[in-house]
């Protein structure tokens, strides 16, 4: 939910912070780009306004949503469940019941660190050649020449046979 603008919607804003660090550098600790990551920095991103008011703030507060969104993004989550018996399981450990049979479990969250303030260049490059590159095959598909050939390779059939 934070990240409403994606990385086209973000870019120009994360260029206006970069143009105001280019000219107030010390800044960049008073911003909090690089931490730290305490109770003022979160209260910032409650800001969910989309009015650009043109400011530095507006603009670094959809940034740091940005960074926070890609991490949520890429965090992994992983669940192990282990079965047992019913006078094995501890109850110290949360246990999922089914029909006929009894799990503990436990949930672990994975990489939680920020994106770095310094990725989003990278982000932008990179959507802009992905971008491309299905712009380039939805028109060679509408190309009759290519389009052929897209055909032929689209249904396969794999047969087995006996060796």
């Amino acid at each position: 939910m934070l990240d409403m603008l994606d990385i086209e919607g973000l870019y120009p804003l994360y260029n206006r912070v970069e143009q105001y660090l280019e000219e107030f550098p010390e800044e960049r600790s008073t911003l909090q780009i690089d931490g730290p990551y305490n109770e003022v920095f979160y209260e910032k991103l409650l800001d969910l306004s989309t009015e650009d008011d043109g400011t530095v703030a507006f603009a670094l507060t959809k940034v740091q949503q940005y960074r926070i969104a890609m991490t949520a993004k890429d965090c992994s989550i992983m669940i192990a469940l282990s079965p047992c018996l019913q006078d094995e399981c501890s109850e110290q450990r949360p246990v999922v019941l089914t029909s006929k049979s009894r799990f503990t479990f436990s949930v672990s969250v994975l990489d939680l660190d920020l994106k770095p303030y310094e990725s989003i260049p990278h982000q932008y490059k990179l959507d802009g050649k992905i971008v491309n590159y299905y712009l380039k095959n939805v028109q060679a598909k509408d190309d009759p020449v290519m389009s052929s050939l897209f055909k032929e390779n689209e249904d396969c059939t794999l047969v087995l046979h006996k060796v």
